[in-house]
């Protein structure tokens, strides 16, 4: 099912030069929703699909939080290459909340519908035409010579299990939309909160280059990015997009992700299993401070664990 073309008119709200961009009010998170949801439907729109319209399909989304004393930075550069960042239409800029969703087809997915499983193709798809409220929960994906897991999932009997089930935070029809949670631009300092746990882009445990058998994602997938950066097989190429420096890890990392070879990688689908990070299973402390940045957490996320309590009764 295709939505509804006007949808477009969400990108002009990002449109605004450099100059004007800054010396406007921040966005609110209310008015951030609404484009969000926008973007949602049009990026829906550019995906091509194999089967056909009536069937189900899965479209996750995954959240990259730019570090406070970055945000002004990234934003002057995303103003100042607005013309280039626009055409990687997979990604959206929260200002909000200060970080960046970028969407993919959940290709693959192992989901649970009615005690049973069933995995998705490629693109994301699966053959069951009637809709069941509250369920389709991915479990995760099968194992191939592509996606071997990392160490942030549980593996088992040649499926990659994600820590928790991801349950629907937006139906758009037929088509299931999946909040898989956050990573960080982080460099894994010591003293970094997620540091333990793997979230960044270049953790060796939890990372593009462990999840595909020790080959990053750029040559196990063929993605190669026009770009002034010389080639390096032996990590993961997330720097090498937008007005990059060509320099792994650098202070522009946020905006050099848009666009590299990673950042392909993801919105084609092939990497979404590295996402591990659920809000629910983070300390207290850190849930209380993603609250702090983003007060108003999808109501579909807190129903779900809710109905989640009950199943496991």
């Amino acid at each position: 099912m295709l939505l509804p073309i006007q949808s477009i008119i969400c990108v002009s709200v990002l449109s605004l030069t450099a100059a004007s961009a800054r010396l406007r009010p921040r966005a609110t998170h209310d008015a951030v929703k609404r484009e969000i949801a926008f973007h949602e439907e049009r990026f829906i729109n550019t995906l091509e699909w194999k089967l056909p319209n009536e069937t189900i399909k899965a479209v996750g989304c995954k959240k990259f939080k730019i570090p406070p004393e970055k945000i002004e930075a990234f934003e002057d550069g995303y103003d100042e290459h607005y013309h280039t960042v626009k055409t990687y239409d997979a990604h959206f800029y929260d200002e909000a909340s200060g970080e960046i969703r970028v969407y993919f087809p959940v290709a693959g997915a192992l989901i649970e519908h009615q005690g049973s499983y069933i995995e998705a193709n490629d693109f994301g798809e699966f053959e069951i035409e009637k809709v069941v409220d509250g369920d389709y929960a991915v479990l995760g994906r099968y194992q191939t010579d592509h996606i071997h897991g990392v160490d942030g999932n549980i593996i088992k009997d040649g499926i990659i299990y994600l820590a928790e089930k991801a349950y629907p935070t937006r139906v758009l029809g037929n088509i299931f939309v999946y909040d898989f949670g956050y990573r960080d631009f982080g460099h894994h300092h010591h003293d970094h909160p997620h540091a333990k746990r793997g979230d960044g882009l270049e953790d060796k445990d939890n990372g593009c280059v462990k999840n595909h058998g020790g080959i990053n994602c750029s040559d196990k997938f063929n993605i190669h990015n026009e770009s002034p950066c010389a080639e390096n097989h032996k990590v993961c190429m997330d720097y090498n997009g937008a007005d990059t420096d060509c320099v792994k890890g650098g202070e522009g990392k946020p905006l050099h992700f848009i666009g590299s070879d990673c950042f392909t990688s993801v919105t084609r689908g092939h990497c979404w299993n590295e996402m591990v990070t659920n809000y629910y299973n983070l300390p207290w402390y850190e849930q209380a401070a993603i609250d702090a940045a983003v007060p108003e957490l999808p109501i579909a996320m807190a129903a779900a664990k809710v109905a989640s309590w009950f199943r496991k009764e």
